[in-house]
């Protein structure tokens, strides 16, 4: 990653370079990431036009891959929300444990709805 920068790379270029797996190159990706910070190195990021990167000095990238990250898992928690958590809640309304549940779940998929589009 550190030579491919700042040109950056697709997965299926990593995974070629690398000769890994997807699913390894993932892990080596998450790994690096955590060294990275470690390290005070600029954080791996991604998008469609570019692929991975590290940046040095690039917010506006950073804070892309922020958003679209943020974006990603509000809309996991959605789904959770709809297809798991209401059926439950539709089941049992008075019980407790679940109206916390859906009390918190609702707070953290503002939140991160917060987050995406904070400007």
């Amino acid at each position: 990653m550190l030579e491919a920068r700042p040109a950056g790379l697709a997965i299926v270029q990593l995974m070629s370079a690398t000769e890994r797996t997807r699913a390894q190159v993932h892990t080596g990706l998450a790994h690096l990431r955590k060294v990275s910070a470690a390290k005070g190195l600029p954080p791996v990021t991604w998008d469609k036009r570019w692929g991975y990167r590290m940046l040095d000095d690039a917010p506006e990238v950073w804070i892309g891959y922020e958003r679209a990250f943020f974006e990603t898992v509000r809309l996991r928690v959605e789904n959770f929300i709809a297809g798991t958590l209401l059926p439950h809640q539709k089941k049992t309304p008075n019980d407790p444990y679940i109206r916390t549940v859906m009390a918190q779940m609702g707070a953290i998929e503002s939140t991160l709805q917060l987050l995406a589009n904070l400007e």
